[in-house]
């Protein structure tokens, strides 16, 4: 039956049984942030125009998308904190809502061909599919209890390597690699984006990490 929060499994409370493509299209009841204090911005570093501003406040209410997703306002380093701390709090403000974040922010999600977004060849078209790779790949992440982004830098391809430690669960540290680019077309043009999010932690120290895996 459904938990005291109205969260199980595919459950929205009032709502019953639900797939999740169902899901995606039940609009959140999002925020009213104050120019004082923005639930999504206050924690964001200042940026280069004085301005902490991610964007996502912007987004018009109750509409079907996450409350998290990609903008140009937001920096590299925006936009990797932004997924972890929506994997931290992967069931709020609904079922799978941080996985929802993680498919929004990858540059491949949707598309037809081959991708090794997980580090190994599979398909980005399916949502439903996704899920489930995202859940078993990405464990550590779920309801992870803090995260240090640790270097960030220039791949020789162009694309921005970011080492972040996110301590999971558990209490244990964990390493990731978080290759990011900037998206050169369609509604999220000119936002970072995740091309690939690797666990790495026997890997994490190597300047020479395995370049056809990531």
């Amino acid at each position: 039956g459904p938990s005291g929060q109205g969260f199980d499994e595919g459950y929205l409370k009032g709502m019953g049984v639900m797939s999740a493509e169902q899901i995606l299209e039940i609009p959140i009841k999002r925020f009213k942030p104050t120019s004082e204090e923005c639930p999504f911005c206050r924690d964001a570093k200042v940026k280069e125009n004085g301005s902490k501003c991610l964007g996502v406040c912007r987004n018009p209410q109750n509409v079907p998308g996450p409350l998290l997703y990609p903008h140009q306002m937001q920096e590299v380093e925006d936009a990797v904190r932004m997924q972890v701390q929506a994997m931290a709090d992967k069931d709020q403000p609904r079922t799978d809502h941080g996985v929802q974040v993680l498919w929004e922010f990858s540059v491949e999600s949707g598309n037809m061909e081959r991708s090794r977004y997980f580090g190994f060849s599979s398909d980005m078209y399916h949502y439903d599919h996704f899920i489930g790779k995202a859940l078993k790949n990405f464990d550590p992440l779920v309801r992870n209890t803090g995260h240090a982004i640790e270097s960030v830098g220039k791949m020789e391809d162009g694309r921005t390597m970011c080492k972040v430690k996110v301590t999971d669960n558990v209490g244990k540290d964990t390493y990731w690699v978080f290759i990011m680019v900037v998206r050169s077309f369609g509604k999220y043009e000119g936002c970072w984006q995740s091309h690939r999010i690797i666990q790495t932690d026997d890997k994490y120290h190597s300047k020479f990490l395995d370049p056809l895996q990531v």
